[in-house]
């Protein structure tokens, strides 16, 4: 039905008009603007990204002893031992029955600050 109502309008109204060729317009904006397109793109999704990933490398090179810690799964634990030479990191999960886990590295998504307390 939209599609016979578009016909109909077409050929109702329409009065051919000719359109002169553009000489110099579509492949000369074109490499203009692509140029403009990825640096934008870089601007919006690379750059970001990149900032993102070093301050997650800052965070695990700042990892120490009795730092409170997320995992990307959820679990939250204090560091107990970290061993950096084979990316592991051992928390300390219960507190009352003593139960650690031992977690790649790169599993630390978020290290909650430091009490003031003094714990």
């Amino acid at each position: 039905m939209f599609a016979s109502l578009l016909l109909f309008a077409d050929v109702a109204g329409a009065v051919p008009v000719q359109q002169q060729p553009n000489p110099d317009g579509g492949l000369f904006f074109f490499f203009i603007m692509l140029p403009v397109f990825l640096i934008l793109i870089w601007f919006l999704f690379a750059n970001p990204q990149k900032k993102q990933e070093e301050r997650l490398r800052n965070m695990l090179k700042s990892l120490e002893k009795n730092d409170r810690v997320m995992t990307v799964g959820g679990l939250m634990g204090t560091v107990h031992s970290i061993d950096k030479e084979q990316n592991e990191i051992v928390l300390k999960v219960d507190e009352a029955n003593n139960t650690r886990i031992r977690f790649h590295l790169t599993a630390v998504s978020t290290v909650f600050p430091k009490d003031n307390t003094g714990k």
